[in-house]
């Protein structure tokens, strides 16, 4: 695994990342989301696991959930965990804070 810097203060990464958003970043040849749920971000697959549909264009539900826009597939951001285990769970990605600076474990 490599730690990989994606904001150097968590003034710019929540200035980035709105509150209840997605937004896709794209580190090294892979693409992953990155979401903010309250104060805390998540990072996942880009891929919907059901059928690959882009998880950034998903929506936040007030469950802590990403919801795929094709099929309502709901993930647990925090687990990946798909709620009705229809299919896989959501690959999710580690995220560190250090000294102000966040990293993804890719």
């Amino acid at each position: 695994m490599n730690k990989v810097l994606i904001f150097d203060s968590k003034e710019k990464a929540e200035k980035t990342v709105a509150a209840n958003k997605i937004v896709k970043l794209q580190i090294d040849d892979q693409r992953i989301c990155l979401a903010r749920r309250g104060g805390e971000f998540y990072a996942f697959e880009e891929k919907c696991p059901h059928m690959s549909e882009d998880l950034g264009k998903g929506r936040i539900n007030p469950l802590g959930e990403v919801v795929c826009p094709w099929h309502d597939y709901r993930f647990n951001m925090a687990s990946g965990e798909e709620a009705d285990s229809r299919c896989r769970d959501l690959k999710r990605y580690e995220l560190l804070w250090e000294a102000d600076q966040l990293f993804v474990m890719i």
